[in-house]
C-alpha cells in the first residue's frame, strides 16, 4: 500500500510533465532574424499581467508591448510594435522558431526565418573584444553604389564598451530606425527592425577612421556603403538631414 500511495504522486508528476507547455518560461530572450547577409538580433521579454501570458519587444531601454498575443497548443502569435512584423513561433521551454512576417510601406510582404533563446545575452558576438574603436556621434551613412539609395541618411550612435545604440534619421517626414549594434576591435555590426525593415549592417573602421562596409535590407542582396563621421556634437538638421531615395524608406503616398 505504501508502494501504491509512492506511485500515484510520481505517475501525476510525469504526466504534467509530458503536457504541452501553456507558454515559453519567463524572461528574456535573444531573438535573431534571419537575412541573407546574417542575423539581426533583438531583445524579447515574455512575462505576464494579471495572469495573462505577455510579449515585449525590448528597444534602446523600452519595453515595447506586443499586440495580438496568442499562446495555443505550442504556438506563439503576436504583432510586434513599431511595425516590427508579425510573428508565428512554436515554442519549447527555453526556444522560439518559426518565422516573422513584414510589410514594407508599399505594402508588400516579406517572411523570413525567426528564432530566439532564453538568456542569451551578448548581441553580435558572443565573445566580445576590450579593446574596441569608439563609434559614438555622427555619422553619414551613403551607399557607394547608386543604385542601393541616391541620398545620404544620418547615423546617431552611442557606444557604452561594446554595445551599440542609436538612430538611423531619415528625411524629416519619417520616424527614425532604434539601431541595435556592437563593436568588435575595429568591425562594427548595426541592425534594425521597424516600419516593415530589416536592416544588417557589416563594417570595419578603416585608416582613415571611415566606416567600410555592406547593407542588406529584408531579402535584398549585399550592397556596398560607406560611413563618415560629421562631428561629435548633434549637426544642425539642415547639414546632415536629406531627402532620402531608399527601396526600403519609399513614401507611403
Amino acid at each position: 500500500m505504501s508502494k501504491l500511495r509512492l506511485l500515484f504522486p510520481l505517475l501525476a508528476m510525469l504526466s504534467t510533465g509530458c503536457s504541452r507547455l501553456d507558454s515559453p518560461v519567463a524572461g528574456d530572450y535573444r531573438a535573431v532574424v534571419e537575412v541573407k547577409g546574417g542575423q539581426v538580433p533583438l531583445e524579447l521579454r515574455i512575462g505576464s499581467q494579471g495572469g495573462t501570458p505577455q510579449l515585449w519587444l525590448l528597444q534602446d531601454g523600452d519595453a515595447l508591448a506586443a499586440t495580438a498575443v496568442q499562446f495555443h497548443e505550442g504556438v506563439l502569435e503576436a504583432q510586434l510594435p513599431e511595425g516590427a512584423g508579425n510573428l508565428k513561433v512554436s515554442f519549447s521551454r527555453k526556444q522560439l522558431k518559426g518565422e516573422l512576417q513584414i510589410a514594407d510601406p508599399l505594402g508588400k510582404t516579406e517572411t523570413l526565418p525567426f528564432n530566439a533563446e532564453l538568456n542569451q545575452r551578448f548581441r553580435f558576438v558572443a565573445q566580445a573584444s576590450t579593446d574596441n574603436a569608439d563609434i559614438s556621434g555622427y555619422w553619414q551613412l551613403s551607399a557607394i553604389s547608386p543604385d542601393h539609395f541616391s541620398a545620404p541618411v544620418t547615423l546617431q550612435l552611442r557606444q557604452s564598451f561594446d554595445a551599440v545604440d542609436g538612430k538611423l534619421i531619415l528625411d524629416q517626414g519619417s520616424k527614425p530606425l532604434t539601431l541595435y549594434g556592437q563593436a568588435n576591435g575595429d568591425d562594427v555590426y548595426l541592425s534594425a527592425l521597424s516600419q516593415g525593415r530589416t536592416l544588417l549592417f557589416k563594417g570595419k573602421v578603416d585608416q582613415h577612421g571611415d566606416l567600410q562596409g555592406q547593407i542588406w535590407i529584408n531579402s535584398s542582396q549585399a550592397q556596398p556603403a560607406i560611413a563618415t563621421r560629421i562631428k561629435d556634437e548633434q549637426p544642425d538638421n539642415e547639414e546632415v538631414v536629406r531627402k532620402v531615395a531608399l527601396p526600403w524608406a519609399v513614401p507611403t503616398r
